[in-house]
């Protein structure tokens, strides 16, 4: 989503896509006006939408409806966490604890957004392989694969009584901070989030997750570009890592490849943790 900027001033109109422009109009004396650009920054706000799944759309505005005082709540508090301009849980903590908390509690009571089924979300930065993990489980070609981020929006993929969720890629949890994906987060039987090269690459979306209460699945994916010598030091490094960035929701950590499964046991150990209903969490 780019934000538009629109500056004001008398009878001058200024509306600029991508761009905010800070003006500083000077009125002389012979009624001539003086222009000074105050602020240049260009910006480009990446926001997570649903999108693309008339079900989820569906389940979505029946929630909304159902919770409209809770929207306001969140309206309001969002709207203040923009004008301070924070950029993440972390910095609203160390500079505005009062919305922190009013935050983690307007996210600890919000409910679940009711959803059918059994639900799996698929969380990670751009290239770690979310999509080709679907295929493969789904073990049919319907996620878009490539180079770059393929995911642009909130995607279900249903398989028998299942749905797994395609989440676009961004350690980023700002756009987090809304009703509607705190109840989605909270509907889901479990979240796992993809990692590629240090679990630092999704630090914000962990604590997060923490400080809301849920619990999720760290996968180690395309595990098989390491030599084999590389492999065990690698996986003790994700382990200190954990500890290092104290996760508290961590229940699972497996290292594998979508494109090879076969290669690495995690993955069969996976596979039969998630399709194993009695090993669903009995709140979210």
């Amino acid at each position: 989503m780019y934000l538009f900027e629109t500056i004001y001033s008398r009878n001058f109109l200024f509306t600029i896509p991508n761009i905010r422009l800070i003006l500083i109009f000077i009125r002389r004396a012979d009624y001539t006006y003086q222009i000074s650009i105050y602020k240049f920054v260009c910006v480009d706000f990446p926001k997570v939408q649903y999108f693309n799944d008339p079900k989820l759309l569906s389940e979505l505005e029946e929630y909304r409806q159902q919770n409209a005082r809770l929207m306001e709540q969140y309206t309001a508090l969002i709207k203040r966490i923009e004008e301070q301009e924070i950029g993440s849980f972390e910095d609203l903590a160390k500079y505005d604890e009062k919305s922190a908390q009013a935050l983690i509690k307007l996210a600890t009571g919000t409910p679940p957004m009711p959803m059918e089924g059994r639900n799996f979300g698929f969380f990670g930065v751009t290239s770690t392989g979310k999509s080709s993990m679907i295929n493969k489980l789904l073990a049919k070609d319907v996620a878009a694969t490539g180079v770059g981020e393929t995911t642009k929006e909130v995607t279900g993929y249903s398989g028998f009584n299942y749905t797994l969720y395609d989440i676009p890629g961004r350690n980023d949890d700002v756009s987090y901070f809304s009703m509607n994906y705190v109840a989605f987060w909270k509907g889901l039987t479990r979240r796992l989030v993809l990692i590629h090269h240090t679990v630092k690459e999704m630090t914000k979306v962990f604590h997060l997750l923490d400080v809301i209460g849920l619990h999720y699945d760290i996968v180690i994916n395309k595990f098989d570009i390491l030599e084999f010598e590389e492999r065990e030091p690698f996986k003790q490094q994700i382990h200190a890592e954990i500890k290092e960035c104290k996760l508290k929701g961590v229940d699972n950590v497996w290292f594998l490849s979508a494109r090879n499964p076969p290669q690495f046991p995690d993955w069969i150990q996976m596979v039969k943790f998630l399709t194993d209903p009695s090993k669903d969490p009995k709140s979210h």
